[in-house]
């Protein structure tokens, strides 16, 4: 029996002393004797004070409320996040701060979890909102915010977001232009404008919504990715994140991946989520989608990693309310089974008691050697050790990742932009392996042909859409069993320790066992001048796995031509191994041109007239060493939309034809830098 036990940060959850506590990378805080008393204490004092006004009737508050005691409402849940997950003892916090105003029947019913969804991206200025233009009644409301926020002094969870706001609260009381402009400035011209991107970016980092949902779904999908993948190293069962974000798109009733989401995510990951999207379309239930989820975050409860699964959760609320509201404000959708989550933490977490009497007296009759007092109980052979990638846990792992629609691998190719040469290279290999089963079938031996490959270009030229794809030809071809595509780097393949390397090459190859295994950048295997690197560990083992499994996988190496050249010089096997190379050219003007295009298309986007004379004028020449191609359109793209992103908002009633257009004089001005070794838009 698996036995878990508790962090001590965490011991809270089950130590039955109150507690508050937000979904997400905080421990939960015992709140101190005399808190609430505190707060709700300084709530009747600003429900009495006349710095804000009162407000005839409200929906869920007393009529005669003051707008102050709603705003402790909106601090109370906009300070833990802006989507934040309340569970355990206070999971109805912001309510049990203003539940003295509510109205009957208005106070949430007890529960141990509840998700608050954000109302408005500005709230720290909604009081503001209320004070008119008199700069008096401007005054006091900003001395309202601040007496506010202080009422969770001392609450941990709630402190670097409050810290912030204040921190935000006393600048305009100091800084002598700050100050005129809340004054005296248009609330929604200039105030909310300067709120949401006229701070440092340190700001946002902390309160992302301040920068509107966009920028705060953009934050949660940053550190959703740094999640997933940390939750990929200790659960063997591999789950796809853009499957999971086509799950939230579903949930939330969206057919397709929607053009602003593609701005936060990056076109290569929106590609692959509207393939998923595609896939998971046809009988979607989102309750099944549901608990697969759960499923997937309990085996990370099981491997130990109780924190990392409860940011993963927050992260996952937020952007599963974030997306179904787009472009718009949050919008509380199913996907991700929070009740379930807290149950399981619940119910993995606490020891067992119960014993089963008939237990001893099976053994006693099967064990010959126990007399069933106190004899030996045999272990249960479905015993669970509880280890972090150990063989059992590898076991379990499902075949999700080698599921790969075949579709029309050839007219795919047909559709990718320039590429002549290598596409007529990838026509010939696929006639030779359907040639070579022609011939088996006819009677003449099997070539047992060495298929492995060399790829070389510079980034964005489409170097692992062409290896998919040849990965599916094969698969069409029945040279592989499934076509699918396994990338790995440097990272996934060299470990730091002796002895830990060859099994982590292992790990990977068996991955891509009936497919192909893509590794970008395969000199990183072997650096110059170390020569005591575990990389050469990874290349001997490499090559051994290369022969000995050449019906099974397909290795196909990639990077820049000249470094390409000293990896394949760096072992003596290791230029053998690989026939044949295949080099993928820089793309043309009209290349590049064809391809804004198309991402553009894809997107939901029209080009206005000009705009292709545009984007030839940001085209370099001559072009850099590395130049990023198709990298280099799509940082243009999401350069072109944010602008386009800053036009539309500033309309006062844009159309849908002013939404979906792309002028001229929304493309930068200067061409947008690329990351040098930055992947690329692999069209």
């Amino acid at each position: 029996m698996v036995r878990l036990t508790l962090p001590d940060d965490l011991t809270l959850l089950q130590s039955g002393t109150p507690y508050l506590d937000v979904l997400g990378p905080q421990a939960p805080w015992p709140v101190p004797d005399g808190w609430w008393e505190r707060v709700r204490t300084g709530v009747r004092e600003i429900a009495e004070s006349e710095l804000t006004p009162v407000r005839a009737t409200w929906d869920a508050y007393h009529d005669g409320t003051r707008a102050s005691v709603h705003f402790a409402f909106l601090a109370a849940q906009g300070l833990a996040g802006w989507n934040p997950v309340f569970t355990g003892t206070y999971a109805r916090f912001p309510w049990l701060v203003v539940d003295e105003y509510l109205k009957p029947g208005k106070q949430l019913n007890p529960n141990s979890t509840y998700r608050y969804r954000g109302e408005r991206a500005d709230w720290p200025t909604w009081l503001f909102s209320w004070a008119g233009t008199d700069p008096e009644r401007r005054e006091h409301a900003l001395e309202a915010s601040i007496r506010t926020l202080r009422l969770f002094d001392g609450a941990p969870p709630l402190a670097a977001r409050r810290d912030a706001v204040l921190g935000l609260y006393e600048r305009i009381g100091s800084d002598t232009e700050l100050r005129r402009l809340h004054l005296e400035g248009d609330y929604n011209h200039e105030i909310v404008r300067h709120w949401r991107n006229r701070f440092e970016p340190e700001v946002y980092s902390v309160i992302p919504e301040l920068g509107g949902w966009i920028d705060a779904t953009a934050w949660s999908f940053e550190g959703m990715q740094a999640a997933h993948r940390a939750m990929q190293g200790v659960i063997s069962r591999p789950f796809p994140l853009h499957e999971i974000i086509a799950t939230f798109l579903l949930a939330g009733g969206h057919e397709s991946v929607p053009a602003l989401l593609t701005t936060v995510v990056g076109l290569d990951f929106s590609d692959e989520t509207a393939k998923a999207v595609a896939r998971l379309r046809p009988g979607f239930d989102v309750l099944d989608a549901e608990a697969r989820i759960r499923e997937w975050v309990a085996r990370g409860l099981l491997a130990g990693e109780i924190h990392l699964c409860r940011t993963w959760m927050g992260l996952a609320n937020d952007l599963s309310c974030g997306i179904a509201g787009l472009p718009g404000a949050p919008r509380f959708v199913k996907g991700v089974h929070l009740m379930g989550f807290v149950d399981d933490v619940e119910e993995m977490y606490t020891a067992r008691v119960t014993r089963n009497p008939y237990a001893a007296t099976i053994a006693a009759r099967t064990n010959p050697t126990s007399n069933g007092e106190g004899g030996t109980v045999p272990q249960d052979p479905l015993a669970i050790s509880l280890t972090s990638g150990g063989e059992e846990e590898e076991q379990l792992a499902d075949g999700d990742e080698r599921h790969v629609e075949i579709g029309d691998p050839q007219g795919d190719l047909d559709k990718l932009i320039g590429l002549g040469p290598v596409k007529e290279q990838v026509r010939r290999l696929a006639a030779e392996a359907r040639a070579d089963v022609l011939r088996i079938q006819a009677g003449m031996p099997n070539p047992n042909r060495s298929r492995h490959l060399v790829f070389t270009g510079n980034p964005g030229t489409a170097k692992t859409t062409v290896a998919r794809i040849l990965a599916r030809i094969y698969a069409q071809l029945g040279t592989l069993e499934n076509g699918h595509l396994v990338e790995a780097s440097r990272g996934e393949l060299v470990a730091e320790y002796i002895g830990q390397t060859a099994p982590k090459v292992r790990k990977v190859f068996e991955r891509a066992s009936g497919g192909v295994l893509f590794i970008d950048e395969a000199y990183a295997l072997v650096p110059r001048d170390n020569a005591r690197d575990f990389g050469q560990e990874a290349v001997a083992t490499l090559i051994k796995l290369m022969e000995d499994r050449r019906d099974e996988v397909i290795v196909i190496v990639a990077g820049y031509p000249a470094e390409m050249q000293r990896f394949l010089d760096s072992n003596p096997g290791v230029a053998s191994r690989f026939p044949k190379t295949l080099e993928f050219d820089d793309y043309d003007d009209d290349e590049l041109w064809g391809i804004f295009q198309l991402v553009t298309g894809e997107a939901g986007y029209h080009l206005a007239d000009g705009v292709g004379n545009a984007f030839r004028r940001l085209l370099p020449r001559p072009r850099p060493t590395s130049f990023g191609n198709g990298r280099f359109v799509r940082n243009l793209f999401e350069e072109a939309t944010m602008l386009q992103a800053q036009r539309i908002v500033d309309l006062s009633a844009p159309t849908p034809d002013d939404i979906r257009t792309l002028l001229p004089t929304d493309l930068p001005s200067t061409p947008v830098k690329a990351e040098e070794r930055a992947p690329g838009m692999y069209l």
